[in-house]
């Protein structure tokens, strides 16, 4: 009698289970809520250069971010167009929540400044030739500054960028903001320069 013949038998036909179903992604850390007023906090908040404060927000306050990482990000949506935090609001919303997620975090980060542009300017319209209003807004502009500066230097501290990275960070302020030389043009040598420096270094 064959092996198998009868119901006894110990070898069986496989049972086809389908194709492998992959894996379900992991949930995002960050809700869509508090996506949306983490970025909503940093548009309402962010007299004087948003930038400072979406540091603040995403790295100190959140922590969803490191000091390399915001650098990292903040130079990549610094070369492209428009503003960088309304970059960096769209690419983390896009990591995060994806395309709604990106819509939330640049509704958020807008929000508050577009409505604050609209009422200051119609009341700007109506002071712009008065010295006081001159002289206050050159304040804010050397306060802007200032914060900008900070904001940079903390970066450089946190991030601790290799010597090559700092060298080409001083040449291209020299460039601009000694020499004024084209921003465009300096961003066309510098931006490929700095990936192949980078990429001859990487291990």
């Amino acid at each position: 009698m064959r092996a198998g013949a009868c119901g006894g038998g110990s070898a069986r036909t496989p049972v086809d289970m389908g194709p492998e179903q992959p894996e379900p992604l992991p949930p995002s850390p960050v809700s869509r809520a508090t996506l949306f007023a983490a970025f909503l906090k940093i548009g309402m908040l962010g007299f004087g250069g948003v930038m400072p404060w979406a540091r603040r927000v995403l790295v100190e306050e959140r922590g969803w971010l490191s000091d390399r990482e915001f650098a990292e990000l903040i130079g990549m949506c610094q070369v492209l167009p428009g503003p960088n935090v309304v970059n960096l609001s769209v690419i983390l919303g896009a990591r995060w929540q994806g395309a709604i997620g990106s819509l939330l975090a640049l509704t958020g980060i807008l929000f508050v400044p577009v409505i604050a542009v609209i009422v200051l300017a119609t009341f700007y319209a109506s002071v712009a030739h008065s010295p006081i209003a001159r002289s206050a807004i050159g304040g804010a502009s050397a306060a802007a500054a200032g914060l900008i500066i900070g904001t940079a230097f903390r970066l450089i501290v946190g991030a601790r960028p290799p010597m090559r990275a700092v060298l080409l960070a001083v040449a291209v302020f020299i460039a601009v903001g000694i020499a004024q030389a084209p921003l465009l043009w300096v961003l066309a040598v510098a931006v490929p320069f700095a990936i192949a420096v980078e990429w001859r270094a990487a291990p």
